[in-house]
Parts: C-alpha cells; structure tokens; sequence
C-alpha cells in the first residue's frame, strides 16, 4: 500500500484516511444541494415555457377582442379564375347588398409618332442648334436640354434616363422600307393627359450658361393669345395708290426699301433667270442627305406649324369607364376609388356581359380568427397539463392549477348582453373530456345567419368572452404577473440554494484542514514512538 506524505513517519495511509472521512461528511450533502438545484432550473424551464404559451394565447385572445373584427366586409365577385375583370377592396363603411359592374373601356397613355419619310437612319441629326424640350401630360412635366449635333439615337437615350421622366418611353422603329419611325408613349392615363411634347429655343447668358427663366416664347400663340405688353403695333389702314383690287401685295407704310435689300433683290433676281437643269431634277426628289440637312427638334415635337409628331389615330390618351348599376362613372385611372363609398374597384380588362359583385360581413376573416384561437386555447392547456401530470416539475404547482380551472370556467359561463348567442359554444365551438376544443363549420355557418351583429357582443363587447379572457390573462403576463412573480421566487431559490452549498462546501475545506493538523501531529507522534522501540528493540538484542 503506498503511504502518502501525510503517513510517512507512521508508516500508515493518513492520507486516503483523510479523503475518505471528507467524503463521508461531504458528498451525500453536496448532492442534496445540487440536486435541489437541479429541481428548481427545472421547474424555471417549465415556468418559462407555460409563459411562452400563455403570451401567445393572449395575442390570439387580442385578436378576438378586436371591434373592427366583426365591421369588415367582403366582396364576392362571379368571375372565373385566370379571367378576372374587376378586384374589389372594401373597408368597413361598405354596405351590405349586390352590384352589377361593366367594365366599358380601361384608361391607357397616349403615343404619338413621326411620320413616313421624316426619318432614315437613327444617326440623323435632330438638333441645328441647342433647345429645350418640354413633356407635358396633365399637370406631370419634365424638360430636357438637347445641344446642338445631337441625333435621333441619342436623343431617344436621353429622355428614356432623365431622371425627371414621369413615364414617357421612347423608342425608334423601322418599317425595313427605309422609313425610321419615332414614337414616345406616356404611362399618364386619362383623357385630359394626352402627351404633349413643346420645342422652345435655349436662351444662355455670356458665359455660355442656360438661363432658367428666358422671355416666354410666344412665337405659337395668336395675337389675341398675346399678352398685351408683347402684342405687335398694328398699321395704321391708309389708302394707297399701289393698291389695288385683288392684290395679295399691301404697299402701304412700306417706305424706301434700304440699300441692303436692294442689291438682294437683284441677285435673287438674276439666279433666278439662270436656272440649271441639275436644279430641276434635284427639286423633282429630295435625297436623304438633303432631307436630313432640313431636321430640325420640330421634328420631335407635337405643337406649333412645324411640328413633325402626331396621335395616331386609336392611341389618344383616355378614362376608364365603368357603369354600376345602370350608372357610368369615368376615371383617369383604371382604379375607382370613390365611385361606390367603401369600396375601391379596379377595372382589369372591358367585359362583354355584367358582372356581378355582392358585399357582405366578412365572416371567412371572423372564423379563421375563431380558429387561429382554439389552436393556440389547445396549445396552452395542453402544456399546463403536460406540466402538472403525476411526476412532471409543475406537478402540484398553485399557478398552473388555477389557471386551467380560471380559463375553463371563462368559457364556460355567460357572455355579452344578446339572447341569441350565450358563449362561443352557441358559434360550432366543442370541448372534449380532456378540456381540448374543436370546431364545427355548419354550426357556425349557422349561426352566422341567424344573427352575425349578435356575434360581436358575445365576443369582443365590453362583457364579451375576449375582455375577460384578456382581463385574467393580465394577472399572468407581464412583469408583474404570477409567471414572473413565480420565477423569480424560483430564481432567488437557486441563488439562496447556491449560496448555502457554497458555505458548506467553505466548512469542507476548513473540516479537511482540521484533520490533516490533526493526523500530521498523529504522524509525528507514531514516528517518535517508533524511532523509540527501534531504539529499544536494537538495545535489548545487545544484551
């Protein structure tokens, strides 16, 4: 047998002594306190699980306890799936009853285009000199600064990435003939928003800079249009001898003509007496250079004499149109939203016969939240009583007791203040003989016709099933609940617990200490004692 340090003048194994006395005061005492401990991280485990459960059940009770549960209504549209011609959105203004809906027309943008033979090839240059040009669609507007050189091709770029483009796309189409076309289509729908697209010249400063707020351009508006400070002096009506009846030619105020004038005349004069046969035949059909030399950013307009775009005929911007019972409402937009009150009607696509739409209490809405709450009723009596069964943590535990029997007896009793429905076991609602619910869908269908305005009060009225359900789950949640409160009492056990088998296990330590003081002198002592009769015994062998 090996002798530790604390039994080597003995000769005896002190130190297995020691341990084993240790040992026998310590372990089994440890042991109760760890296992006490064990059993109250448990029983907080289970505490937190049934305040998990209950939290959940309490937000499916809110649920039910809402009023605008049993004010929401529903629309019933008679279209066939993947051919729908209306959607209909209701709030809970909307009046129970049915309606017959055609969708006479949809609202759509406008386009408008070039025509044939203004342009040939994307690389024609549109621009003579730098202008701006405005798209207008109803009150949307945006400009665009276009320099001078720039073609049709990079015009068509800079309008699609404007970041100011309210939804105009352009585009260049060509008919393989030799004709490019150029089309700009706006996604602003309405009659009143046809596409308009202004050219006004670019006014810039001395250094080259544009000036944001030029002399308005009146150069497309009637005399009468302009304002009165801009209005040209008319001449004075005075007879003049050079007129004559049925001259196109007015010679009176003329004056003197200038020196200037005169010696263009006379050039214009003379090339005009020596015309070319060559000039004759270019005048016979203009070829496609000469005809790129004339474009100028008229071309991509729609106002004024020279403008080069038009609407072809069918891509007017236009309403939406919808008749409701016999009434024909018109819309910018394909969305109605206040055509019918508590109803928003979005026509998809012209119908060829009437729909037929009925509005009534959204009952789908109120039995998915019946459902979604017995669900999550079974989720938490089935935890509490899994946790307080014969053997289980909880099992005994006051808390969980009293809330199976609080929540059962809740159901149990009377609600609201109708005769026509008592408790939720009136709407298809069953419990089993191990407090499990269940629902029947004909019951509650039932129930549903024979009085759906008496629902609301059974369940979410001041006295409903909901408020008092909410009213007891109060006295559990929260951070002054009797979870809470519970686990906390649970969390200061284990601390208490932890605490007192620290202490014990400090006295372990200082008992251990005692006994090695006590042994070592021991040792000391039997090694005295046997130094002693070694002496002895080797005296008396000598005598």
């Amino acid at each position: 047998m090996s002798v530790g340090s604390l039994g080597a003048g003995s000769g005896i194994d002190l130190e297995s002594l020691v341990k084993q006395m240790v040992s026998a005061q310590k372990d089994v005492k440890v042991k109760l306190y760890q296992d006490k401990i064990d059993g109250y991280e448990a029983e907080l485990s289970a505490l937190g699980k049934v305040g998990s459960a209950i939290d959940t059940f309490k937000s499916s009770v809110k649920a039910l306890n809402d009023d605008e549960l049993f004010t929401g209504r529903d629309a019933k549209i008679a279209q066939t799936e993947g051919e729908e011609v209306i959607a209909i959105t209701t709030d809970n203004t909307a009046s129970n009853g049915s309606y017959a809906i055609d969708v006479n027309q949809l609202a759509k943008g406008s386009r408008v285009m070039s025509a044939p033979g203004t342009f040939s090839s994307a690389d024609d240059v549109v621009a003579k000199q730098d202008s701006r040009l405005t798209f207008k669609a109803g009150s949307n507007e945006f400009s665009i600064v276009v320099d001078a050189g720039t073609t049709l091709s990079q015009l068509r770029n800079q309008i699609n990435t404007s970041e100011d483009n309210f939804g105009v796309s352009a585009n260049l189409v060509d008919d393989g003939n030799g004709n490019l076309f150029f089309t700009a289509t706006s996604a602003i729908q309405g009659a009143a928003n046809s596409l308009k697209i202004i050219n006004t010249s670019v006014v810039r400063d001395e250094n080259g800079n544009i000036i944001d707020n030029p002399i308005e351009d009146n150069s497309d508006k009637t005399l009468d249009e302009l304002p009165a400070e801009d209005a040209p002096e008319l001449p004075v009506d005075e007879k003049d001898e050079l007129d004559l009846v049925g001259d196109d030619v007015d010679f009176a105020n003329d004056g003197p003509i200038p020196a200037d004038e005169e010696n263009d005349i006379a050039e214009s004069d003379s090339d005009s007496t020596d015309v070319k046969d060559s000039d004759i035949a270019d005048k016979k059909g203009t070829s496609p250079t000469a005809k790129n030399a004339e474009l100028s950013l008229d071309s991509i307009s729609t106002e004024g004499i020279s403008a080069g775009l038009y609407t072809p005929l069918g891509d007017e911007a236009r309403d939406a149109i919808i008749t409701v019972d016999g009434i024909q409402i018109r819309n910018d937009t394909n969305t109605f939203d206040t055509a019918v009150a508590g109803l928003s009607i979005e026509a998809l696509a012209p119908t060829n016969k009437t729909t037929k739409v009925d509005i009534s209490f959204d009952q789908k809405t109120v039995q998915e939240t019946i459902e979604e709450f017995i669900a999550s009723y079974n989720d938490v009596i089935g935890l509490l009583q899994a946790s307080s069964d014969r053997g289980a943590v909880l099992n005994g535990n006051s808390m969980v007791r009293n809330l199976q029997s609080s929540l059962s007896t809740q159901l149990m009793s009377s609600h609201g203040d109708s005769g026509t429905f008592t408790s939720i076991f009136d709407l298809g609602v069953k419990m089993d003989n191990k407090g499990k619910l269940s629902f029947d869908n004909a019951k509650f269908d039932n129930a549903m016709k024979k009085g759906y305005s008496d629902i609301a009060p059974l369940i979410s009225g001041d006295n409903g099933l909901a408020q008092s359900l909410e009213d007891l789950l109060d006295n559990y949640t929260g951070s002054d609940g009797m979870t809470n409160s519970l686990k906390d009492s649970v969390r200061r056990s284990i601390d208490n617990t932890e605490g007192t088998l620290e202490a014990y296990e400090d006295r372990m330590v200082k008992y251990e200490e005692s006994l090695r003081s006590k042994f070592t002198s021991l040792d000391s002592r039997l090694a005295n004692m046997n130094a002693q009769g070694g002496y002895l015994n080797s005296v008396l062998s000598k005598m």
